[in-house]
Parts: C-alpha cells; structure tokens; sequence
C-alpha cells in the first residue's frame, strides 16, 4: 500500500520528510487507478493520518497543533483530491473510448502520417479479419490496408485537398483463413493535439452483406431486364412525378415504335412524338393518369390508341399501366393486325365480294343516315334501281365467269358515271341500286341516270369477246315519292320494272305520291 510506503520512509529517513509528499503523488495515482476513486479517497485519509503520526514523536498524541502541520496536511489533501479526481475523469474518459472501440462489429485505426505504421487497431479486428491487433499493427500498410487504401491514406498524409478531409472506400479484403470480405473505409486527417503529429484515423465497416444484396439485386434487375426484353409487349417504365420520366423501354418497344430512350425521356415528349391527334393523346396518358390517380377511374386497362411510328407507319394499340410503388410499367399490346381483320371483315360484312361495291346492309345504313339529314335539314335526295337487260343471255351463251368479268365492268363505269356524293351498290345478281344525295329537284337525278344509261350502252371487251348491254332505270325522290326507305325503294324498284316494260334501255321517273 502506499501509505504504508510511506510511513516506513518517514520513519526511516526524517530528514528527507518533504520529499516524502512528493514521492507520494504516483503512490496515490497507482491506489486510484487499482481502487478506483473510492480507493484513491481512502488511500488519502489513512496516507494524512500516519503521516501525522510519523511527523511527531513516538506514542505521541495523533492531535496537531502544529500549524505547520496543520498547513502541510491541508495542503496535501488538496493537491491530492485534484489528482483523484482527474485521474477519476481520464479513466471514465478512457473506459468509454475503450467501450465504444472494442464492443462494435466496426474496426477502428489509427495511423501516424510520418511512419506510415498503425498505431492503434480496435480488438473487433478479430471478428471482421481473424488478425489479433498486433498481427495487423506490424503488417505494412499495404497489406493492412490494401493498396488501394494505402495509396488513400499517403495522399491524406500529405494534405492532397483534391480528395478532401474525408475519403471513402469500398474494398474487398482478404481474411486470415484465405476468405474475401467487403469492407467500406471511412478515412479522415488530424492532428493529434497531444503530440502535435499529423494522423489518419479510419473506421473499417463490414458491408459484405449489403454488396451480397445489392448484387442480388442487380440479378434480379437483369432477368427482369431479360424477361421484359423477351416477350412480345412493348414496355415502358416511368416515375411517377409530375414529368413522368421513362427510366426504361424494353426492346419490343424500340422495333415496334422505332424511338429509344435518348429520344423520349419523358412521357410529354413521347405524346407529342408519338400522337398524330388529340384524341389519340388523351388515350395515351389516360391509362397512366388514372392509375396514379390524377383523374378518378375505376380501371387503368385496355385503352385503345393509335401511335404513330418513327418511321411514319401508324400502328394500333392497347395500353395498360400498373402502378409498381414509385414507378409506373406501361405495356403496349400492338393490335395492328387484329385491328385490320376486323376491319377487313367488317368490309366483308358490309360490301360485295366479286365489285367491292357497298352491299345490301351497308347501302341501308347509308340510306338511313340520308334520311334523318333530310327530315333534319329540309332537302331532298334520291334513290335510283338500276337492273341490266339481257345479262341473263351472256350468263347462259358465255358462262359465268365471263359474267362475272361483266358485272366487275359494270361496277367500275357506274363509279366513275356518278358524284363524288352519291353512293353505289349492288343489291345481287344484275342489280344495282344508287343513293343520290344533294338532289334538289328531279332534274338532278334524270342527269346522273342518264349519264349511267350512256355509259352502260357501250360496247364490252372481255378475254377478246366484244359485247353490248343495257339498263333499266328507275328513280324514287325523298319526299316527293316517299316519305321513308321503304316506299323510296319500293317506288324506285317499280319505275324501273316500269322501264323495262316499256322497251328497256330507258329511265323512269316514279310517278307514285308520298302518303300523307
């Protein structure tokens, strides 16, 4: 014990008594650092008490009535206190330092600028490398460190400002058992205000777990890259900001639309790029809008579009969008050809196979539409029966197909007889039947039959044979001969049989009243 030391000195050699009080000064630093402050306090009552003791003659009174005493006593248990307790702040200082440095999974280092060799590495270097501190405080600091690392800290050594006051940097290392990890290193230059000399401190963290995840991250990134890459809609990724950013489009959409992502970044441009019209661009960003929410909808799916192309072609398509957090995926399904089978069996439906001219249901809805303009507006338009006289003898005398052939003529010079108003079709067999339109009175109607008459009357060249025919006209006139479709097209049919009667090659005009 000190006091102990002490006591024996002071008995031994009074005459160095004053330096006794000095000597003491480590002894009560040593109790302290063993004991503690409890143990230094203690240490400093029973060091005053024998001290005392010692300073008077032996199996005297403990009581002091020296004031020289009684000052060097006070004196002493000051001086004393101060270092208690200073050295009471340093160890908590130093035990939280050390608490802080060796508990955590990070590894911290310090590295004197001048000798470029570490001087302090935390114990949790263990656990990150399987070196003890020693190993790696004696290792040069490429092998630390690694070069890359190294390299870092010398630049930090020397004040290289172009790097910053901190630097940092990710890394792979290899373990004591031949095992990599990935560490990040944060590097920052001091100064050690003790020393005065120049340092880099670093803390080394253990992130192989996070490189593990973002590389299976970007795995997974990359087959869904391919997938979306691989299948046969085209597909744009957007952010869901005001802008709508496109972050990626999928390689079906560049060959079907022909635009990268360098041409449209965001979705204004590809509208603007991509709509021929208004509408098409309301249907455009309708899907998007709606699945973020900027208009209220009920479903985001199976809006219809038409896109024009890079190349200048239009192509149809059926845009959905589904929101995926903060992006939004876009497809495009390209019902370019399926739009054109329905819109050649919709043809199909509603023209003649062997003409092309309008058929029955087409040249109804025709007819309708005529009538309603008419009750609306107050005018007038016609309906005029055609049927051609002695088609039957080139059917019967030249067979069919040759009769065919003819009805195909018939067809284009009855296009090319009437308006760009009125409307052809074949009803069947040697029919035909026209919707003459803006027919203001019946002079206008007689004109366009009798210029179908004309040309009708000449001559036919078929596969080298050389024929004529004839037709038949009828005319009915909206109100006059009819005030619906049906006794229109009654009265129409009626002046035509009434032309055939009377010689054929004629035009009649239907004599028959509207019905009140």
């Amino acid at each position: 014990m000190p006091f102990l030391a002490l006591a024996l000195q002071l008995r031994l050699w009074p005459s160095i008594e004053p330096l006794a009080f000095v000597l003491f000064y480590p002894a009560l630093v040593v109790s302290s650092w063993i004991g503690g402050r409890s143990g230094g306090t203690i240490a400093l009552i029973l060091s005053i008490v024998l001290a005392d003791w010692f300073f008077m003659e032996p199996l005297q009174s403990l009581r002091v009535d020296n004031p020289a005493h009684i000052a060097r006593i006070v004196a002493f248990s000051l001086i004393g206190s101060l270092i208690i307790y200073a050295h009471h702040r340093f160890q908590l200082r130093t035990e939280r330092y050390q608490n802080t440095t060796e508990n955590i999974d990070d590894v911290v280092w310090v590295l004197d600028a001048e000798t470029q060799r570490l001087r302090y590495v935390s114990p949790s270097i263990v656990r990150q490398l399987g070196f003890a501190p020693a190993e790696i405080m004696a290792l040069p600091i490429e092998s630390a460190l690694t070069p890359t690392i190294a390299a870092q800290v010398r630049s930090l050594a020397v004040g290289d400002t172009a790097l910053g006051n901190t630097v940092t940097e990710e890394v792979r290392k290899t373990r004591k058992d031949g095992s990599t990890v990935w560490t990040e290193v944060v590097m920052t230059q001091a100064r050690n205000q003790r020393t005065g000399r120049q340092e880099v401190h670093g803390v080394s963290r253990n992130i192989t777990a996070r490189k593990y995840a973002e590389e299976q991250l970007k795995l997974s990134e990359q087959r869904m890259r391919k997938m979306l890459d691989n299948i046969p809609t085209a597909i744009a990724c957007c952010t869901l900001g005001s802008k709508a950013e496109i972050v990626f489009l999928n390689r079906q959409f560049v060959r079907i639309f022909g635009y990268s992502l360098d041409e449209i970044p965001d979705l204004g441009t590809w509208e603007q790029l991509s709509c021929p019209d208004e509408q098409s661009r309301r249907n455009l960003a309708l899907p998007w809008k709606m699945a973020v929410g900027t208009i209220p909808g009920e479903s985001a799916e199976g809006m219809e579009s038409r896109i024009l192309c890079k190349n200048g072609s239009m192509r149809d398509v059926l845009i959905n969008a589904d929101r995926l957090e903060d992006m939004m995926l876009v497809s495009f399904t390209d019902i370019t050809e399926r739009k054109q089978a329905e819109q050649r069996l919709r043809h199909m439906a509603q023209h003649d196979p062997l003409t092309d001219l309008p058929n029955r249901v087409l040249f109804d809805e025709h007819v309708g539409v005529a009538l309603a303009t008419a009750r609306r507006d107050g005018s007038r338009f016609g309906l005029m029966f055609i049927d051609l006289d002695h088609f039957k003898n080139v059917n019967d005398t030249m067979g069919h197909r040759i009769g065919d052939l003819l009805l195909l003529e018939v067809s284009q010079r009855l296009r090319q007889a009437v308006r760009e108003s009125d409307i052809p079709a074949r009803l069947g067999g040697d029919e035909f039947v026209v919707l003459l339109q803006h027919v203001h009175h019946a002079g206008d109607a007689l004109r366009v039959a009798e210029k179908i008459r004309t040309r009708l009357g000449e001559p036919f060249s078929i596969e080298n044979n050389t024929f004529s025919i004839s037709a038949s006209l009828g005319i009915a006139i909206y109100p006059d001969h009819g005030k619906d479709s049906i006794s229109l097209a009654r009265n129409a049919d009626t002046a035509m049989y009434h032309a055939k009667q009377s010689g054929r090659n004629a035009i009649t005009l239907s004599e028959s009243g509207a019905a009140a």
